[in-house]
């Protein structure tokens, strides 16, 4: 037979009389019966998507031992693996025992604070202590794409003219970060600050899709450079992840031609040379010619090697031989490549003498021919 002596102390008036209080009962009979303490818990806050994590929670005490269960909001995700409802182990502490059930899986973006509860509970209880815990999940956005542009082209973008791209980094939490690069290579890069604009929208799995407009106008010297979308994410425990995509520029200019002076004089009967220059164009001119002013129309000049000469890719000058009163009018040069054809500002020939004179000139021209034959 097993005895538990206790003590306890009476006050009776101003005296204090030590009793002495004895309960025998047989062994394996008396146990005292307590509740669990309050749920600990223990894991990550931060996850990223398809990493492994262990949610542990424990309590400490109870007798009967209590039951540790997980719970994915309100549906049992983990019972415990041991028969008796102890979670996945007991271990001692100083005096006390500690039930404690470790639940391990790989979260997904649909774990995204979530509320994954921890029940703990004895006979004792006639509902169950719970103790929630939240994961941030972060999940990669997709590989970033450029759109565009806007509008479309044949086969490359003009200068001087607006267009607008778009980039699209979808599926992704949080939203990245979206900039926009122009150069021979993302190291070799300037960054756009202006024309900017961007959207985030929410999908369906709680991930975030964002876009980002660019209007840009281009100049000759973007050709053969790279418009570069690049994306900065973050990711759990303070990471990064950057990720880019870019697609080929190729920018196109109408030739741009300037003429030597705004006006010319000659004589009739001379040669004179109106004379031009292409100062750039980009892909390289494919044609160039002259036209003069015929009853206020411009009318492309015909290079007959006999009075007009010149007026090519090779040789931009136009020179006119035996000069005639009717040459007298406005000229301008111009030159085609595939972005189009550009013109020069005009130039203005004066003629000045008659046709009288130029015959009187090239008769004694004739006669002094003549002469020298005979004599």
């Amino acid at each position: 037979m097993a005895c538990d002596f206790r003590t306890f102390s009476i006050l009776q008036g101003s005296f204090l009389f030590p009793v002495l209080l004895t309960i025998s009962l047989f062994s394996g009979i008396y146990s005292q019966t307590s509740l669990p303490g309050y749920p600990s818990l223990a894991g990550d806050y931060e996850k990223n998507e398809g990493e492994t994590i262990t949610l542990s929670c424990s309590a400490i005490g109870g007798n009967p031992l209590p039951s540790v269960q997980w719970y994915k909001n309100q549906q049992l995700v983990d019972p415990g693996s041991s028969s008796s409802g102890n979670g996945d182990g007991i271990y001692t502490v100083g005096s006390s025992k500690v039930t404690y059930n470790n639940y391990t899986f790989d979260v997904s973006r649909s774990d995204n604070l979530v509320s994954y509860i921890c029940k703990i509970q004895n006979s004792l209880m006639a509902s169950p202590v719970e103790r929630a815990w939240t994961i941030s999940i972060y999940v990669p956005s997709e590989q970033p794409f450029i759109s565009g542009p806007d509008p479309t082209i044949t086969t490359a973008l003009s200068s001087g003219s607006t267009y607008k791209y778009i980039c699209t980094a979808q599926n992704g939490r949080p939203a990245p970060n979206l900039r926009w690069k122009l150069g021979t290579s993302l190291l070799r890069s300037i960054e756009f600050h202006q024309g900017i604009t961007e959207n985030t929208t929410t999908n369906a799995d709680s991930t975030l899709s964002k876009s980002s407009t660019l209007s840009w106008v281009p100049i000759v010297d973007d050709n053969g450079k790279n418009l570069y979308c690049q994306t900065d994410q973050t990711t759990a425990r303070a990471g990064a992840i950057q990720k880019s995509t870019s697609v080929p520029i190729v920018v196109q200019q109408i030739p741009i031609l300037q003429i030597g002076f705004i006006s010319y004089t000659a004589q009739v009967g001379s040669s004179v040379t109106l004379s031009c220059r292409v100062i750039s164009a980009t892909p390289a001119i494919t044609d160039l010619f002259w036209r003069k002013q015929v009853n206020g129309v411009y009318t492309r000049i015909t290079i007959d090697n006999n009075r007009f000469f010149g007026g090519s890719t090779s040789n931009a000058n136009l020179t006119i031989s035996n000069v005639a009163l009717s040459d007298q009018t406005s000229y301008q040069c111009s030159a085609t490549n595939s972005a189009g054809t550009g013109n020069s500002g005009a130039t203005t020939l004066s003629v000045s003498g008659s046709m009288f004179l130029f015959i009187s000139r090239l008769s004694i021209m004739r006669y002094r021919k003549i002469y020298k034959l005979i004599f």
